[in-house]
This record gives C-alpha cells, structure tokens and sequence, in this order.
C-alpha cells in the first residue's frame, strides 16, 4: 500500500468523520479542526486556545470522585499525557450531550496534540435500557421472594392456628360443662397468638409507628421484636431527637437498616448489632455495625446477593448512597447517607 493512498485516505477520515478531531500545539491552541469539531466549535481564528474554545460549551467531564467538574482540566494541562476521559458539552441547540474524549500527544519534534470527541448518547442510551431491564428482572425476582417468604409465613402461622380455632369450635359441642372454661381458655391463647402472628406479618410489611411517630419509635419497635424473636440485641444511639423527614427517606432509612440488620443476623454470627442515626442540615446517616464474622468484599456475595443489590438502590431513589465495609474477622459497617436539603 503506498503512502499518497494512505494520506488520502486518512485525509479524507479526517475531514468526513462524525467525530469532532481537534489537532493542538504544545501550548493547547488550535491547529486544525475537521468539519464535525467546526460544526459544534465556534472560533474566531485557527490559533485560539483550546480552553477558551471549550470552556463556553464544555459542562465539565467524568472522573473518579466527580460526576461532571473542571478539577484538573485537559485543556489547562500543558504537559498532558495521553488519556482518555469522557466530557459533556452543550450543542447548538443547547442540549447536554456526552462525549468520549482521547487525548493524544504525537510522538516527533512537533509536540502536536490530538484531542478527538465521540458522541456517545446512542451507546449510552442502550446502555441505560440494558441496566433497566435488569434492574426490572432483579426487582421480580425480590418481589417473588418476598411473597413466597410471606405466603410461608401466613401458611405456617396464621392459617394453622385458624384451623385449630375451627377445630376448638366445632369441639364445643361435645364438652361437658366444667370442660368448657378450661377449653375456651385455650382458644383464648390460641387467638393470642393467632393476633401476635398477624401483627408481626403486618410491621414487616409497613409499621405504623414508621408513620404516625418517626424513625425512632419505629425502630424501637421492630428492636424489640428482633430481640424477642431471634435473641438479637440491638443498641441504637440516635440524635434525631424526633424530628421528622419525608415520606419517602423514612421508608428508605428503614428498609436499608432492617436489611443491615437482617444480613448480620443471617451471616455475621454475632448477638449485638449497632445503629447509630444522626443529622445535620444537609445529611441524613445510619450506620448498622456489628463485630461478627464479617466478609471478604471480593469474594462472591453470601446468598443472591438482592440484599446489597436492594439497599443501594432503595438510597439511590432519594438521591443517598450506600458505603459497605468488612473484612474477614473484623466485623462489617454499612453507612447510609442522605442529602436532606428541602426534604424534611
């Protein structure tokens, strides 16, 4: 293949290409653009600076701690090594658009850059509806779980102890007089539990304290029925001293911490578990800690893995995030925070 094809041929990607090929000197001014860059770039001359180019149209771009910001900036690096990063700017119609950006410096005496931007909605877009659906097939598959765990529930407890109350009934007949306070005292206790049993059904599924008087009460309650239940002390240190939040955080502090709380009764082998919820101004935070058996966080999740999976997405809806933490031997901490800024 000789050379002049070959130059031609790249000539021609350059000047036909969608993505936008910016080509820079050593100290970031613009040397060439391809037609796609000068369709979105607005310049007034060949020799601009590339930051004042891209500051008017660029949104900030991804990295490891931020999700759009200006901190250590491409264009303002006028020693840059070759990189890749992904940018946002706005198009002509205003309209955010992402892009993924490489940053490449040209081996020779030139020292020329190339800074080449790819829109990428369309893999992003896919990308969103793949997530979706799996995120929807994860939700099913919780949701199924929890009702087969809740139809166990009311087949074991609840509907055994009616037939015995069907059964005691229909035995009535048949009791001689001085049988009959002895028997109608046993069905007494057997309607005691039969409420007992309906009333825990009930603050699994939604606790009316939750409503009616916060995250403390709430949680006092259902600490209550853990330690009644399965022997498992819980100690809580709190400093929301009854302030209330919306709806919709409540629920997901709930749910997160009870979640905690049930993975250190089913894995953690331990009898006390911690939770500590406090607030500021701008955060909300709980922490679930216990100092049990504790995990390796590389290693495949215990179970289906729908609990982890669940409470980060339950804080995700409020805008929260989830930090696991845990090692083998040393116990295990969940911290859920909140931005509570306009919602309490």
């Amino acid at each position: 293949m000789n050379s002049p094809s070959l130059n031609k041929w790249m000539l021609q990607f350059f000047e036909e290409s969608s993505d936008l090929i910016l080509f820079l000197s050593q100290s970031n001014q613009i040397l060439y653009m391809n037609q796609a860059a000068k369709e979105v770039l607005t310049t007034q001359d060949n020799m601009q600076q590339i930051i004042d180019v891209l500051c008017s149209y660029c949104q900030g771009y991804t990295n490891d701690a931020e999700m759009m910001t200006c901190v250590n900036c491409f264009a303002k690096q006028h020693q840059a090594s070759s990189e890749t990063f992904q940018i946002y700017m706005k198009d002509k119609s205003q309209h955010i658009v992402p892009y993924s950006a490489s940053y490449v410096e040209l081996s020779g005496d030139d020292s020329v850059k190339v800074l080449s931007l790819q829109n990428i909605s369309p893999q992003l877009k896919t990308q969103a509806i793949h997530h979706q659906k799996n995120l929807t097939q994860k939700i099913i598959n919780a949701q199924e779980s929890e009702r087969k765990r809740i139809s166990r529930e009311l087949h074991d407890s609840v509907v055994q102890e009616l037939l015995n109350v069907v059964v005691d009934f229909r035995l009535l007949k048949y009791k001689k007089e001085e049988e009959l306070s002895k028997h109608i005292q046993l069905m007494g206790g057997t309607m005691t539990r039969l409420i007992d049993d309906i009333r825990n059904l009930s603050l699994e599924l939604r606790p009316s304290a939750l409503d009616d008087f916060g995250l403390e009460a709430a949680f006092r309650s259902h600490f209550k029925q853990l330690e009644k239940n399965y022997g498992l002390e819980v100690e809580m240190m709190s400093d929301l001293d009854g302030h209330r939040f919306s709806s919709e955080i409540e629920t997901v502090v709930y749910r997160v911490t009870q979640e905690a709380i049930l993975n250190a009764l089913k894995y953690a082998e331990t009898d006390i578990v911690y939770v500590t919820l406090s607030h500021d101004e701008h955060e909300l935070t709980a922490e679930i800690a216990d100092q049990g058996k504790g995990f390796d966080m590389d290693a495949p999740p215990q179970g289906t893995g729908l609990g982890l999976f669940g409470m980060q997405e339950r804080a995700e809806i409020v805008g929260g995030h989830v930090q696991i933490n845990s090692e083998s031997g040393r116990g295990t901490q969940v911290m859920l925070t909140i931005p509570v800024g306009g919602h309490s």
